[in-house]
């Protein structure tokens, strides 16, 4: 009568029922007899405690029932009828029990009646209505039964007269309604559970493996009529016995026991039909949540405190089943492909992930391991992440000198050098990427602009800078050395030009596009002389051909285009003397 999850309490009980019955065989002594007493007294109270936790678990189950009628609803249906079994089979063997007490202890009385008032009397009943789960309990005080040592009335009852099936024994009948009982159990919790379950009567139950386990050879196994690979095999109390009766449960059980061991057998059933009645009822609660388990709304997530650090920082992050909560989880990662190594969850199932390594560019890869408890198999959820290291940066800037120009490819650095991690923008204008964190900054027409950094959507600070204009060049005329200059060179230079002077940008440059050409002749008159480019004009050449020693001559007004492509004028003329 043993089951898979048979408590110490229960086991106990077990093993001392099979060492009373092995020694019913002798003279039974009175301490025997008190021990069973003790035993069944034991099995009692432990038949309390179980129908109050069964009576709480049916509350609890009432009440989610109550919040989603819907959800719970075809759960609550099995449990209300995995009930109404339960209640039948414990109806049972309780009305068998004191049915077979009254047959021996009150057979003179007349009426059911009279048989209960004498065993009140007597004290063999505690009362005469007591009801636990709506369940009719017959209290049995097995010290003041006068033939508890009895067998023989006992078994004539039990396994009928002549001995064996079909001959009025309520064993049979017993173990028949103890074999449904535990099919709706099964029904109930689920085939791959069936190992689980007490209340063996005639066979041994589960998959082909753990029953071969157990020492059956394969050629006794039979397939059962359940759904997946599920058989069962014949229990054979006395190898090699071939008798029907001698070699059945009902006869190990049932054949020459005294009376107190009977009763106490009943209530060990009785206990063990509840102990399958409460796990039945906790598997069908556990299958209302199993079912919000659904793999296609839950992934692997890893959550990052920073996707980028500098040397000597530590990289964190945490990874986690989504929409899971409360349950160890364990992670198996590798970084930068290296070897695997386990992670394991904190109590809100959250993995810490922690490395502090070199500078680059770093990714891992991992799978969470979680047990699903709609199926008890582990599932694997993967995941991946990455973060960047960069080297040691110390930025020194003049705030006075942030300056960017219009009109000219202002190049820009940002990260230090750390590649394609790194993102920069600017607030105006264009920035364009041109090498490993390197930029040109074309500013627009907005007097400051701001560049923003930024990794893997995290900010990393930002710049400010003032746009100017392009400075004015300086304006100068070849071959002319301190204002002096010759006929023949100036005429030479032939042209005005402008020039960058100490500016660092490359590819700056400007045009001259006009200016005015003023000279006095010998006879004192002014004259001058428009020009719409940096070339001399005729006019002009022709004045610096009739020119003499001394005579002056004034290049003003110069105006010139650069890069920006804005036309400026140049308040410093040009003088130049005749040598």
């Amino acid at each position: 009568m043993s089951g898979a999850k048979e408590t110490p309490r229960q086991k106990m009980i077990g093993m001392m029922y099979l060492v009373y019955t092995a020694l019913l065989a002798m003279n039974v002594s009175k301490d025997i007899l008190d021990a069973f007493d003790t035993v069944n007294n034991g099995v009692q109270t432990t038949n309390i405690t179980l129908s109050n936790q069964i009576n709480q678990k049916y509350a609890a189950f009432e009440e989610q029932y109550g919040l989603d009628q819907e959800k719970v609803g075809p759960y609550w249906e099995q449990a209300q009828a995995l009930r109404e079994e339960a209640t039948d089979l414990i109806n049972y063997v309780e009305a068998l029990k004191w049915d077979l007490v009254k047959k021996i202890e009150c057979d003179k009385a007349e009426t059911p009646a009279e048989a209960i008032s004498m065993a009140l009397e007597r004290g063999l009943l505690k009362n005469t209505d007591t009801l636990r789960n709506g369940r009719r309990i017959y209290d049995i005080n097995t010290s003041k039964v006068k033939s508890r040592d009895n067998y023989n009335r006992p078994t004539e009852y039990m396994m009928g007269n002549p001995e064996g099936p079909g001959n009025g024994g309520k064993a049979y009948e017993l173990s028949e309604k103890i074999r449904h009982f535990r099919g709706e159990v099964v029904k109930a919790m689920g085939p791959e559970h069936i190992h689980e379950i007490g209340l063996i009567t005639d066979s041994i139950y589960g998959t082909k493996q753990y029953v071969m386990d157990q020492g059956y050879a394969e050629s006794s196994l039979k397939k059962l009529p359940l759904k997946g690979e599920y058989y069962g095999a014949k229990i054979s109390y006395y190898p090699g016995m071939t008798d029907p009766v001698q070699d059945s449960w009902e006869y190990n059980n049932f054949h020459h026991t005294v009376l107190v061991a009977d009763v106490t057998l009943l209530n060990k059933i009785i206990s063990e039909a509840q102990t399958a009645e409460l796990n039945a009822v906790s598997q069908l609660m556990t299958n209302i949540h199993a079912s919000d388990f659904t793999f296609d709304e839950i992934g692997a997530r890893v959550f990052a405190e920073s996707g980028y650090l500098l040397s000597g920082q530590t990289y964190k992050a945490q990874a986690m089943v989504t929409a899971w909560k409360n349950s160890q989880l364990t992670a198996r990662v590798k970084l930068d492909g290296g070897a695997e190594k386990e992670y394991t969850s904190n109590a809100q199932g959250v993995i810490p992930l922690e490395w502090n390594v070199g500078v680059g560019s770093h990714t891992y890869t991992g799978v969470i391991d979680m047990l699903d408890p709609s199926t008890n198999q582990i599932e694997e959820f993967p995941f991946t992440g990455s973060f960047v290291v960069a080297p040691p940066a110390v930025s020194v800037s003049a705030t006075k000198m942030n300056v960017v120009y219009r009109g000219i490819d202002n190049p820009i650095a940002v990260g230090g050098g750390v590649g394609g991690e790194i993102s920069a923008s600017a607030s105006s204008g264009s920035l364009t990427r041109t090498g490993n964190g390197t930029y040109n900054l074309r500013p627009g027409e907005a007097n400051e602009v701001t560049i923003n950094v930024t990794s893997g959507g995290s900010s990393l600070g930002s710049m400010k800078f003032r746009v100017k204009d392009l400075p004015k060049p300086t304006a100068l005329i070849r071959n002319v050395v301190n204002g002096q200059v010759s006929k023949s060179a100036l005429l030479a230079a032939n042209r005005v030009e402008a020039e960058m002077k100490d500016f660092d940008f490359d590819g700056v440059h400007y045009d001259v596009v006009g200016y005015t050409f003023r000279y006095k002749t010998k006879s004192g008159t002014t004259k001058e002389a428009k020009a719409n480019a940096g070339a001399f004009t005729d006019e002009i050449k022709n004045a610096i051909s009739q020119s003499n020693v001394g005579d002056m001559f004034v290049f003003t007004a110069i105006q010139v285009r650069g890069n920006d492509g804005k036309t400026k004028t140049l308040e410093t003329p040009i003088g130049v003397e005749i040598k």
